[in-house]
């Protein structure tokens, strides 16, 4: 697994652009046999739109996206204060859900998303990796 880290931050380095970013976010999720990864960077600014290189199915990116929900995701939230890895989701979480955030998660299992695993990436202050397990 160290190996796949390494080469994980190599690859960062060498990034120029979000393609090269997410290639190296698919390689490395597929080395870790996580079939759907997530690396989102909700800007603190109001109005500002929310970057996302993304697996998860686009309707459900979309959906996300439309609705703003990187302000009320528990799992954002949580990650923006830990660089601990922890799971989230329907089945048991290390998340605490607030009204809000439980209809985020009721919605995502309308997607088919209904847990997974987040490793916070703390490179700048808000930029996280969310992978999907199932």
């Amino acid at each position: 697994m160290d190996n796949v880290f390494h080469k994980f931050i190599e690859q960062l380095t060498e990034s120029v652009d979000a393609t090269d970013l997410r290639d190296a976010l698919a390689e490395t999720a597929s080395s870790l046999d996580v079939p759907l990864f997530a690396y989102i960077f909700p800007w603190p600014r109001p109005r500002r739109a929310t970057d996302l290189i993304s697996t998860y199915p686009p309707p459900w990116t979309s959906h996300y996206l439309h609705n703003r929900y990187e302000e009320v995701d528990p799992v954002i939230q949580q990650a923006r204060h830990y660089k601990e890895t922890f799971h989230w989701g329907t089945d048991g979480s290390d998340v605490k859900l607030s009204a809000a955030g439980q209809k985020l998660m009721d919605e995502a299992v309308q997607f088919g998303i209904r847990h997974g695993f987040t490793i916070p990436i703390h490179v700048h202050k808000d930029l996280l990796l969310r992978p999907y397990t199932g």
